[in-house]
C-alpha cells in the first residue's frame, strides 16, 4: 500500500464524518416558518371567532387625534367588538358591529375608530383593549404611528 492510498482512506471516513457533523446542525435548529409573528406594522389577536390582525393606531401631524386601524375576520355569527383606550382625559370605551367576514376598521363609518387625545405619542405604544361575544378581553400594545414615509397610511390619517 502506498502512502496515497493510505492518505484517501484516512481522510475520506473524517470528510464523510465532518459533512455529517456540519449539515446535522440544521436538524436541531428550530423551524423558523414555525414562530409565530405579525408580518405588518401592527399586531393581532385572536378572540375566539374573531381575529384581530394589524392593529395600529395612525396618528395625525401634531398626534392629537388618533385613527386605531385593523383588519377584523369574524368567522362565526355577526356579534360586537367592544374597546376600551386610554386617552390624556380618561379612557374611551365603544363597540362596533362586526358581520360575518372581513371588516377593515378606520376607513368609514361605523368602522371607524378615531381617539381624541390619545394617551401616546407618535413611535410609542397605546393599550388597545378589545372584547368579542363570550371571549375574554385582551389588551394589545398597539403601535402608534404617523404617514412619514408611509403614503399607504394616507387614507386613515384622522
Amino acid at each position: 500500500m502506498n502512502a496515497r492510498t493510505l492518505g484517501l482512506r484516512i481522510l475520506a471516513p473524517l470528510a464523510v464524518a465532518s459533512g455529517l457533523l456540519l449539515g446535522g446542525c440544521t436538524f436541531m435548529a428550530p423551524t423558523a416558518t414555525l414562530i409565530h409573528y405579525d408580518p405588518a406594522d401592527g399586531v393581532g389577536a385572536d378572540l375566539g371567532e374573531v381575529l384581530l390582525r394589524n392593529v395600529q393606531a395612525v396618528a395625525n401631524e401634531d398626534g392629537s387625534l388618533a385613527n386605531v386601524t385593523f383588519t377584523v375576520v369574524n368567522g362565526g355569527e355577526a356579534t360586537q367588538l367592544h374597546y376600551s383606550i386610554p386617552t390624556t382625559d380618561g379612557t374611551l370605551e365603544d363597540w362596533i358591529p362586526v358581520p360575518p367576514g372581513s371588516t377593515l376598521v378606520g376607513e368609514r363609518s361605523p368602522h371607524l375608530i378615531i381617539v381624541e387625545s390619545p394617551d401616546a405619542v407618535v413611535g410609542g405604544l397605546l393599550a388597545v383593549t378589545f372584547q368579542a361575544g363570550e371571549s375574554d378581553s385582551q389588551t394589545l400594545m398597539t403601535p402608534v404611528l404617523d404617514n412619514q414615509g408611509r403614503p399607504f397610511l394616507d387614507p386613515f390619517v384622522p
